[in-house]
């Protein structure tokens, strides 16, 4: 049994290379996937180190391709979950991923000067 597969809701942040980089976050549907790429559909959120409170999307929605093997963290969201009701909301302490009735904390991966 894979561990990801089509329909699943995920939450991708990609490791930051370098210091400076802006946080990156991912939330999409599975399209289609394989033992090593999965084809995601969704919404991305850049989140800078100098903006300390609220975040909205970045653009539209848009198709992305996730190397299942790659550095960046993997969550999954549950299946009923409307993605496009997601929002960042950002404090200098806190961060969650949230809808209103849904939160996932992810205060771990907050920048840090």
């Amino acid at each position: 049994m894979a561990a990801i597969n089509e329909g699943d809701r995920l939450v991708v942040i990609d490791r930051r290379h370098f210091r400076e980089d802006n946080m990156r976050v991912f939330v999409g549907v599975v399209e289609e996937c394989d033992n090593t790429l999965v084809c995601a559909r969704g919404y991305s959120f850049h989140i800078s180190a100098y903006e300390l409170t609220g975040m909205e999307r970045r653009g539209d929605e848009r198709l992305r391709v996730i190397a299942v093997a790659g550095d960046d963290i993997i969550y999954k969201l549950p299946r009923d979950q409307d993605i496009a009701r997601l929002q960042l909301k950002r404090s200098p302490k806190s961060m969650m991923l949230t809808d209103g009735a849904f939160a996932m904390d992810l205060s771990d991966f907050i920048l840090r000067g």
